[in-house]
C-alpha cells in the first residue's frame, strides 16, 4: 500500500483497492488521511447482494484521491519496522513515553532578556 500510496501523491493519480479487511481499511484510513493527506472513499460492500447459494456478489471498492496539499511522509511506516527489527526503536509506547526530550518555544511580544518570574507574568493569560 505505501508504494501504491507513494505513487498517488507523486503522479496526482487514483488508486482503487478492492475488498480490503475491516482491519486493513482502518490502516489505510490512517495513513491516507494522517500520513499522506489523501483524500479517500469507499463503496459498495461484500454483502451488497445474496443469491440463494449464499455466495455473495457485491464487492467494496476503496479508492484513494490525489488532492492539493498531499504528501510523502518523511518517515514511511517500512522505515519504522525496519527500526524495530534493528533494535533502534521499540514497538512498546509505554517503553519511549516516560523519556526525556528537548523542545524549544518561540514565545513572540516578550521582551529579550526578560527573566523567568516576568514570563510567567506575561503569560498568565495563557
Amino acid at each position: 500500500m505505501e508504494s501504491q500510496l507513494t505513487d498517488v501523491v507523486l503522479h496526482k493519480s487514483s488508486r482503487s483497492f478492492l475488498n480490503l479487511t475491516s482491519s486493513k481499511r482502518a490502516f489505510l484510513t490512517r495513513y491516507v488521511f494522517e500520513h499522506f493527506k489523501l483524500d479517500m472513499c469507499t463503496y459498495g460492500s461484500k454483502l451488497l447482494a445474496k443469491s440463494t447459494s449464499n455466495t455473495t456478489n457485491g464487492k467494496a471498492v476503496t479508492d484513494v484521491f490525489w488532492k492539493e496539499g498531499c504528501r510523502v511522509p518523511e518517515i514511511l511506516v517500512s522505515e519504522v519496522i525496519k527500526l524495530i527489527e534493528k533494535g533502534f526503536m521499540s514497538s512498546n509506547h509505554e517503553a519511549t513515553r516516560n523519556k526525556i526530550f528537548e523542545a524549544s518555544l518561540v514565545i513572540t511580544g516578550v521582551p529579550k532578556g526578560s527573566g523567568l518570574d516576568e514570563i510567567k507574568r506575561l503569560l498568565t493569560a495563557f
